[in-house]
């Protein structure tokens, strides 16, 4: 069993002083994102958090761009030299949250902008190299295979920024055969 464990990355600390030290000032956040991307491609946070900045002020094809670009990056990286994904890529393993967190923001963008199928194939991915899921992808799934958009979700299942996870849970345990099903094919 192949496991994909990423290695420290220097840009994870840059990536938290510029938050920090810039969260007030969005142009010049946008442009130290851009540098911190430059300077370390493959430390996909600093693509989420630029997509995201993107998103809320408007660019949201430039935002769709980039987690397209994180999730190409994040496929090269884990990938071995035949093309081949890891058995396990996991989030116990904190050097792997900057990648899984760009694998999941680039399939709820898919579900977003409609693109269900291409959102079902990198969730579905996702899904499979860390089947503990401690990160949830299995709700997003199911919601998508119950015909849900991604508005719909957040307006029935968040509460105060995060998920009202005992409704989430029960709704998840009246429908999670069809999950099943969907990730046996």
């Amino acid at each position: 069993m192949r496991v994909f464990v990423d290695k420290k990355r220097e840009a994870q600390e840059k990536l938290q002083r510029v938050l920090e030290e810039e969260r007030h000032d969005i142009p010049k956040l946008i442009s130290s994102l851009k540098k911190l991307m430059q300077e370390d491609p493959y430390y996909l946070e600093s693509y989420v958090y630029l997509a995201e900045i993107l998103e809320n002020e408007g660019h949201i094809k430039e935002a769709e761009e980039i987690l397209i670009d994180a999730l190409n990056k994040a496929m090269e990286l884990i990938k071995d030299e035949d093309g081949n994904l890891p058995d396990r890529l996991e989030w116990k393993y904190e050097t792997n949250r900057h990648i899984i967190k760009a694998i999941l923001e680039a399939g709820i963008m898919f579900w977003e902008v409609g693109d269900v199928d291409r959102a079902l194939e990198v969730l579905k991915m996702l899904y499979k190299l860390d089947p503990e899921d401690p990160v949830g992808v299995r709700y997003y799934i199911l919601a998508i295979l119950e015909g849900m958009g991604f508005e719909e979700f957040e307006l029935t299942f968040g509460k105060n920024g995060g998920y009202d996870t005992e409704s989430l849970e029960k709704w998840f345990e009246n429908h999670k055969e069809k999950l099943e099903e969907f990730i046996e094919d």
